[in-house]
């Protein structure tokens, strides 16, 4: 019998709910067990929601962990600076983990986890659902492919807004302490993890930002970024939640024989050597193809928008990937990627925009 992961979710905040009613909908693969949250009521509401009121609730890990044995998955969804003290409870229990971005929020602790993983003997990944966008898996597919050639200039955007409202209502946005960053760590991460996974390693950054409109905050809500990949090529990173009304993340990767661009559906796909197939690809994907529900709907307005089947299909690959013994593609060390670079951006904005190698 194929195995059934029994998986509990810490965190029911706004991604929390998106894994609490996500892991229901994957039946023979996944099954929820139990739910932790500091505010529990916030927890039961959900699961009321979505008929599921007899799923244990509980307010404090460790008892959560003593008193489910059965638990094979735990999925933090907690705030992004908080997430090695949870995983680290769990992996020593031998549970194995589902992170929401980033893994934390320094590399250390990072690594912590992913060390910790492998001595206690579990697995250890993260969700990146923009992997699990078909435009973006055509990109990578054509990179793989060699079909660009010689990459000039790749670039990520993520041109997002949120009202003062965004940071007010949750204490923990837009602090150094728990979200690590503002519109790079939290929101353009995404982007910036696409980058590197088609285009490959990038080995030094130049950046400025700051907070242009969110006075109030720690972080930026604004950066602009310059940088080269390890393969010599040259890109742009560009992250706000400054830019009035939201715009949709776009991805561009162009060379010698190609250019392709991602941006709420396949923008341009467009190669030397011309086949069948790209026309299909762009007539199913491209943005005509894509009802628009509303003026400005979508993650880069509001974040309760963000795509609960993308959310699916990521956390359906992690789980697919560990039963048949395999390490799916957003694992421990790839997660890592993402947060080095843009912690490297950061140490360039505090230095005027000097050049920082990634680590």
């Amino acid at each position: 019998m194929s195995k059934q992961w029994q998986c509990a979710v810490v965190g029911a905040g706004t991604v929390g709910r998106s894994h609490i009613r996500i892991i229901p909908q994957l039946p023979g693969l996944a099954k929820l067990v139990a739910v932790c949250d500091i505010a529990p009521k916030r927890a039961e509401a959900e699961l009321e929601k979505i008929n599921l009121p007899r799923v244990p609730v509980y307010d404090d890990l460790a008892k959560m962990l003593a008193e489910q044995p059965n638990i094979d998955v735990v999925h933090l969804a907690t705030p992004s600076g908080a997430h090695l003290e949870p995983a680290l409870a769990a992996m020593r229990a031998g549970k194995h983990i589902i992170c929401e971005k980033p893994l934390e929020i320094q590399l250390d602790r990072v690594d912590q986890m992913i060390e910790t993983a492998e001595k206690q003997g579990v697995k250890l990944a993260c969700i990146f659902q923009g992997r699990w966008k078909d435009e973006n898996r055509a990109i990578k597919k054509a990179a793989e492919q060699g079909r660009f050639g010689k990459i000039a200039w790749a670039g990520c955007f993520t041109p997002w807004y949120r009202p003062d409202k965004y940071y007010e209502e949750v204490s923990w946005r837009g602090t150094w302490k728990l979200d690590g960053g503002g519109a790079v760590m939290n929101q353009g991460i995404h982007a910036i993890d696409l980058l590197q996974w088609i285009v490959g390693p990038v080995e030094t950054v130049s950046a400025f930002g700051g907070a242009r409109i969110h006075g109030k905050i720690e972080t930026e809500d604004t950066m602009s970024c310059a940088l080269q990949f390890k393969n010599g090529a040259f890109g742009s990173i560009v992250c706000s939640t400054a830019l009035y009304p939201g715009m949709p993340t776009r991805i561009e990767v162009g060379g010698e024989n190609g250019t392709a661009m991602s941006e709420d559906g396949l923008k341009m796909f467009n190669f030397r050597d011309r086949r069948p197939e790209d026309q299909e690809l762009l007539e199913k994907l491209g943005p005509h193809a894509r009802a628009v529900k509303a003026p400005f709907a979508g993650a880069q307005a509001n974040p309760a928008s963000i795509s609960g089947d993308l959310h699916g299909r990521n956390i359906e690959a992690i789980l697919s990937a560990w039963r048949e013994g395999q390490e799916p593609e957003t694992a421990g060390p790839e997660a890592r990627k993402a947060v080095a670079i843009v912690l490297a951006m950061y140490e360039s904005a505090r230095n005027g925009g000097a050049a920082v190698k990634v680590s």
